[in-house]
């Protein structure tokens, strides 16, 4: 068999986008027209099969990667044992605490949270307190929706529930299977999948449609036959819709050190077995917030750097240092043995201020070492499942960012949802304020 991404597969542009991954920046310097006189109609047709081919390698990250747990993992079905071979990202509704591996929070973090034994991953269970969350266990995962908005680069990402209300969307008639394209996303009430390839055999005519998405238990691909493809809609899903703007989706970034995909090849990566910060390594932390770095073996000291200057030096000898009340700041450790020092577990501690003007409607934000993105409202567990009303979900604008303020439009609070969420990017990824309650 073979796989078609539209009428384009094997062409130059999309031979010459499978070879270099672009990046926004790199796809704007070929400037197509220049190579090939393209037209703006042919442009627009390129811009979007990128787009395409970026949803597929992002979606094959979460369904292609691999690790071994150290320690069990609870997902929502059961458990993952130590030492067995997990292919696809862990299924766990992480809203509470906005942990989402490849939107929030890097495979790079991820992968070495779970290559440290008393990590996060393996210590905190997430549907027990102090946490309130709901269809969830482990501290990192993924759920359907949020493996759907990684691979369509959807900013902030989408619940499942707004995929039909979206503006964005575009429904799609599937009355015929040729009328289906990659990157389609199927959707039923509390779930999306999305296609990530249409296969042919050899005679070119559609022989399968393979699905990625994420079930109760971790991310996954399979295959459904053209034959079967009707009856699987009828049972599994109600509507597809396709992504309008899906030649915006230009952004994408390896990490063939953990999950190769497609023409990748992998690159070896060689873990630190001296020490990590309990969330992982590069991972990201809130002022105020207990930074417990894990150390895996004896050492002499340890040494902690705050932007590349020492900041204190430890000799206790203790496996699990508790750093608190750290200023906002990019922190760095190592340990030191016998006169050997260790390689460094780095994290950021970010600043995050958040005022709210409830007489007004208004609320102010800012941060020294991160990037206000987007505020929303949900319960205490993270919840927007609300499909008869349009929940607050807001991406600032410039004019709010430069202002350091946003106005929330009465008719968008709601009681049954009343906490605010403002999420702030940094170079490590992206972290959320502690729930605030708009309505006390």
């Amino acid at each position: 068999m073979k796989t078609q991404f539209n009428n384009l597969v094997g062409s130059f542009f999309f031979l010459l986008f499978l070879t270099i991954g672009c990046s926004a920046e790199e796809f704007e310097d070929y400037e197509f027209q220049k190579i090939n006189n393209s037209s703006e109609a042919e442009i627009a047709q390129q811009r979007v099969e990128l787009g395409k081919l970026n949803a597929v390698k992002k979606a094959y990250q979460m369904t292609d990667i691999s690790f071994s747990p150290l320690n069990p993992i609870k997902y929502n079905r059961g458990e993952y044992p130590p030492n067995r071979t997990v292919k696809g990202l862990i299924y766990s509704s992480v809203k509470e605490i906005g942990t989402y591996v490849g939107n929030n929070v890097s495979f790079h973090t991820f992968m070495t949270a779970i290559h440290n034994p008393r990590s996060k991953i393996y210590t905190d269970q997430i549907d027990q307190p102090p946490y309130h969350g709901i269809n969830c266990k482990a501290y990192y995962g993924t759920v359907c929706s949020d493996l759907v908005s990684y691979a369509l680069g959807l900013w902030p990402t989408f619940n499942s529930y707004d995929f039909p209300r979206s503006d964005l969307m575009q429904r799609v008639d599937f009355s015929s299977i040729d009328n289906l394209q990659v990157a389609d996303v199927l959707w039923k009430s509390g779930h999306v999948a999305i296609i990530t390839a249409i296969k042919h055999d050899t005679d070119g005519n559609v022989s399968a449609i393979e699905v990625s998405e994420a079930i109760q238990t971790r991310c996954w691909r399979h295959d459904v036959s053209k034959s079967q493809f009707p009856l699987f809609m009828q049972t599994s899903f109600t509507d597809i819709f396709r992504y309008k703007e899906l030649y915006k989706n230009t952004s994408y970034t390896p990490c063939p050190e953990f999950v190769a995909v497609m023409d990748e090849e992998p690159i070896s990566f060689i873990y630190n077995d001296d020490l990590c910060v309990d969330k992982g390594d590069k991972s990201c932390y809130t002022v105020g917030e207990t930074v417990v770095v894990n150390i895996m073996h004896d050492y002499d000291y340890l040494e902690v750097y705050k932007d590349n200057e020492l900041y204190c030096s430890i000799t206790d000898n203790t496996n699990d240092i508790n750093l608190e009340n750290l200023p906002y700041g990019d922190y760095k450790a190592c340990i030191f043995l016998n006169g050997s020092m260790s390689d460094f577990t780095c994290w950021k501690v970010v600043d995050i201020q958040i005022k709210i003007d409830r007489k007004n409607g208004c609320v102010y934000f800012s941060s020294k070492n991160a990037k206000p993105e987007s505020v929303s409202f949900s319960t205490i567990a993270g919840s927007r499942r609300n499909p008869a009303t349009k929940l607050y979900n807001h991406l600032f604008t410039p004019e709010e960012l430069a202002a350091g303020c946003a106005i929330i439009p009465k008719n968008k609070t709601m009681s049954d949802y009343p906490y605010l969420k403002i999420l702030f990017s940094t170079d490590y990824g992206v972290i959320q304020n502690k729930l605030i309650n708009w309505f006390e």
